[in-house]
């Protein structure tokens, strides 16, 4: 465990501590001889008669302001690790290909090309380039320095100075990028005219110019040693390679040997991390991991009193550098956060301890951070078994814990609005308002982190998913649709790019009213944060969204390749973590049933007068809703009204028909699912669908449309060679029971009294049999939102209530229809929009046009209620809500309303209606829908395959 003191300070030596001879000299961090440096990965007679153990650890004193000139990072290490350290190779991430480990040199010039790679590509500056111009820029600014710094100050200095820079801005502007106002040299030379200032020596000024250069966008090659030398590990420079947990296990394994001659008090010595590892932009996975194996090791060896710490300190390779802190590493608390879960003693022993370290240090790659993690592997190859094993086990927690919190601060500093589920209280959903947004993330990367921007080629397994697999995931509530692409992937992983461009197109299409972005995320810290804080979150095979993953708490879908073996630990982690996530079977499969989330959401409209015969109906539709149909007089040409002669074709998932719906093929999937009624609940939208569906199966006779009667109506199906059913409507236009009941002329609900609101839930309770209820509920809402959402609420929970007081109503089928708006001047269209292209210019919204766009967040909120009610509400008493979504097919149909071009002189609305349908005519469409729905949830049942969210 860290120490609690400062990490400014170290602990002060006491009497029986470890002890290394001239571990410091002098009292500015002077670096030690050579003579006193021993390997402590090598035996060596020198260090053990040097070596004491009754002897002081001293540390050089360090001055309180860290920005002072003589001031050092602290030394996190022995004396006797600075050799290991040199010597030692580079951390795995810094592979040099095929070729082993880079030596030190090949591993810094690597490390430096690929961060300024990554700061070129996030700032590039037409200065990288030397030229004429440049030259004569920075001569002019470092003569003008020189001659302003002096003591002999003169017009003349500054004349000059003036002449030669106004020249070389006239005629190189683009090499003047680094004078920026208030903070340029020509400014702090300006300033320096003053005769109040102090004087700077040219020494001062040099170094004044150097440290603003570096920080105004200076080139993170130029003088990389001087603008790091105040964040080195060491005062003469030195930066550790090596991860902090292979640097500890080297101390650790001292120290237990020195426990077991008898030792018990060791002096406190603190590790930071390397630079490599918080700084590494291509491996976040991998310098995470490395971490928390340091965690690991911190908390185990205190509890033994070996008092080897550990505090990343990750902050300091950035402060006194360029660039901005864009990797995940370090946004990480420091020191890291363990204190809510506690440490598990019995685990990690003294024996198991000395086991990982020496391990770790005799394997072949010591700085792998598995071997600390993972030290006895976590899977069985003979039965493709995993276990974790206590010690990655206790790490969990830590890193979902860490993560978190930083996601959490995250979220209070962007400046977009997140909808994040794990932020918000399941059991309640008063939090939702109107604007908010869904946001779901799919991320792309490889499935290894062998690469790096810095190889000129490197393999990246990539595996793409086929495009149903998303559209199974992501729901169409969503208003944001981010494609992130890592870097590693996009250059080295064959067909990301690609792939990542089909589906930006893809996305276009499915989701026409999301913000469908494509982004390289150069940055894993933006990277991680948006894969945590996203509603849902989808991931192909690989390890950049396993951490994200364990940090989520709903709709998080990672593929694992687990044939032949397991991929990765993901698979074995606890079952509270399991249930958290979704790990579905790779490479996916299209189960049975699962049409019922595709169908009706990407297609097109073709008239077909073939199959206009079989979608006429035997008995007219009396009064207004027939009007068009009854007035219509068929010719050669038009035989048909023209509305009634079109047909829903997919256009993507062909094998998602919408299929024409015959009295014949209902009868049949109503006693398949063992369903003895459908009753339709909602207002004229839903008695429109009612009748509709009863023109179509025969029994419309007496179904009267009259003002001054009441709208309910009920008929019985009779099923040749099946189970008859009944067909029952209830007219409420607002899913709301005030506790009286209207009667023509008497409304009884809404917020001025003028809506109709018939008792419903007496009626579904009481059945005595199976039954299929339809619901809907939003074009009487206005511009409510705040009363649409607590009316929805209510309405699950009086499901839910019903459900708990009879048991035979968790074995209905429930199904909400979302609400589709009208078209505007829908009397000029006499056909079908193509596209949706076509339909979004013409959407509208405002009282006048009934607050038609308030609909469509309606039915967003009430498909993200609906998935969470399935998915993740495990005490419910009531059964699974379907959802009934003919939104896409219903608003390229701006022709056949009941104002609309072919309902003839007879039948005028005034106002205008172009909302409702007549019939016959596309409502017909829903209950096409409706029926391939019910064999899809038949299909379902019968396989008891799991419930997937409504997408």
């Amino acid at each position: 465990m860290a120490s609690s003191d400062p990490p400014e300070t170290s602990g002060n030596s006491r009497s029986g501590g470890w002890s290394i001879s001239s571990y410091v000299r002098g009292t500015h961090g002077d670096p030690p001889s050579s003579a006193s440096v021993a390997s402590s990965s090598t035996a060596s007679t020198d260090t053990a008669s040097n070596s004491s153990y009754g002897g002081h650890l001293t540390e050089a004193p360090r001055p309180d302001n860290i920005m002072g000139q003589s001031s050092h990072s602290y030394n996190d290490d022995l004396a006797s690790q600075m050799t290991a350290a040199s010597n030692a190779g580079p951390p795995s991430v810094l592979r040099n290909g095929n070729k082993g480990y880079m030596t030190t040199s090949e591993a810094r010039q690597s490390r430096n090309q690929r961060i300024a790679s990554a700061r070129r590509m996030s700032n590039p500056r037409p200065g990288d380039v030397d030229s004429f111009g440049q030259r004569l820029v920075h001569s002019a600014l470092n003569g003008g320095m020189e001659l302003l710094s002096s003591r002999k100050k003169s017009g003349y200095a500054v004349a000059i100075f003036g002449l030669v820079g106004m020249l070389a801005v006239t005629f190189f502007p683009n090499h003047v990028g680094t004078m920026k106002p208030g903070g340029s040299v020509i400014s702090r030379s300006l300033k320096d005219l003053n005769p109040t200032t102090t004087m700077m020596t040219r020494a001062e000024a040099a170094a004044d110019a150097a440290l603003a250069s570096a920080a105004e966008g200076g080139d993170f090659l130029d003088d990389f040693d001087q603008r790091r030398r105040r964040a080195a590990d060491l005062p003469d420079g030195t930066v550790f390679s090596e991860p902090a947990h292979t640097r500890m296990c080297r101390t650790i394994v001292e120290r237990l040997d020195a426990y077991d001659a008898g030792v018990m008090n060791f002096e406190q010595v603190i590790f930071t991390e390397s630079e490599y590892v918080c700084r590494d932009p291509d491996a976040p996975y991998t310098s995470v991991m490395n971490m928390f194996a340091a965690e690991l090791l911190d908390t185990a060896n205190n509890h033994l009193g070996l008092n080897v710490d550990y505090t990343h300190r990750c902050a300091k390779w950035e402060r006194f550098c360029t660039g901005n802190m864009t990797t995940i590493q370090f946004g990480l608390p420091d020191p890291l956060s363990i204190q809510a879960y506690a440490f598990q003693p019995g685990c990690v022993d003294a024996t198991a301890l000395r086991t990982i370290c020496s391990g770790c240090l005799a394997s072949d790659d010591p700085t792998n951070p598995d071997c600390v993690l993972f030290p006895d592997g976590y899977l069985d190859a003979d039965t493709n078994t995993c276990d974790l094993g206590c010690y990655f086990s206790q790490v969990l927690p830590w890193i979902r814990n860490n993560l978190r919190t930083v996601a959490t601060n995250w979220l209070n500093t962007v400046e977009t609005r997140a909808l994040t589920f794990w932020l918000r209280n399941a059991a309640e959903f008063s939090h939702r308002e109107k604007d908010d947004m869904e946001v779901s993330v799919i991320a792309l990367s490889c499935a290894n982190e062998d690469c790096d921007m810095s190889m000129g080629s490197c393999t990246c397994e990539f595996t793409p998913l086929a495009n149903w697999v998303y559209a199974m995931h992501v729901p169409r509530s969503s208003t944001n649709v981010a494609i992130t692409v890592s870097p590693t992937c996009a250059k080295f992983g064959e067909g990301c790019i690609l792939h990542a461009q089909e589906l930006y197109h893809f996305f276009k299409q499915l989701y026409p009213r999301a913000d469908i972005t494509y982004n390289i995320i150069t940055s894993t810290s933006s990277w991680y944060m948006r894969m945590i804080t996203a509603d849902h979150l989808v991931c192909p095979p690989g390890v950049g969204c396993l951490l994200p993953a364990i940090a989520r708490d709903a709709y998080t879908y990672v593929y694992e390749t687990v044939t032949p073996t397991v991929g990765t630990w993901l698979t074995c982690t606890p079952q509270d973590y399991l249930t958290r996530l979704t790990i579905p079977s790779y490479p996916p499969e299209f189960a049975q049933g699962d049409c019922r989330h595709l169908r009706a959401r990407l297609g097109a409209w073709t008239q077909d007068l073939a199959l206009a015969t079989d979608l006429q109906y035997t008995n007219p539709v009396d009064g207004y809703l027939g009007c068009a149909d009854t007035n219509f007089v068929a010719t050669a040409e038009d035989p048909y009204r023209p509305p009634t002669t079109y047909r829903w074709d997919e256009t993507i998932w062909t094998t998602c028909p919408v299929e024409v719906l015959s009295k014949e093929e209902m009868c049949i999937q109503m006693e398949r699912l063992n369903l003895k009624r459908i009753l339709f609940v909602g207002d004229h939208t839903t008695m429109s669908q009612a009748i509709s569906l009863a023109s179509i199966l025969g029994v419309n006779d007496n179904i009267s449309l009259d003002p001054a009667v009441v709208p309910n109506f009920s008929k019985t199906v009779g099923c040749t060679g099946h189970s008859n059913f009944d067909l029952t409507y209830i007219r409420n236009d607002r899913l709301e029971e005030p506790g009286t009941t209207p009667s023509p002329g008497n409304p009884n609900c809404g917020p001025d009294g003028t809506h109709y609101c018939y008792p419903w839930s007496g009626q579904y309770s009481n059945y005595e049999n199976q039954q299929l209820m339809i619901v809907n509920t939003g074009y009487h809402w206005g511009e409510d939102w705040e009363g649409y959402i607590s009316n929805f609420q209510n309405f699950v929970g009086r499901i839910d209530e019903i459900s708990a007081a009879n048991a035979i109503r968790v074995n209905d089928v429930i199904m909400f229809r979302t609400s589709i708006p009208g078209h505007k001047e829908c009397d000029l269209f006499d056909g079908v929009f193509r596209h949706y292209g076509e339909y979004c210019p013409r959407i509208v919204n405002g009282a006048f046009w009934h607050w038609w766009g308030e609909l469509p967040p309606y039915n967003d909120y009430a498909i993200r209620i609906i998935n969470e009610w399935n998915l993740l509400n495990t005490v419910k008493s009531g059964p699974n809500i379907e959802l009934l979504d003919p939104w896409m097919m219903t608003v390229l149909r701006p022709d056949g309303h009941l104002s609309g071009s072919d309902a003839g002189p007879n039948c005028g609305m005034n106002p205008q209606e172009c909302m409702l349908y007549s019939l016959p005519g596309p409502v017909d469409w829903w209950n096409h829908l409706l029926l391939m729905q019910l064999v899809d949830i038949g299909t379902h049942r019968e396989n008891s395959t799991p419930m997937q969210a409504w997408r």
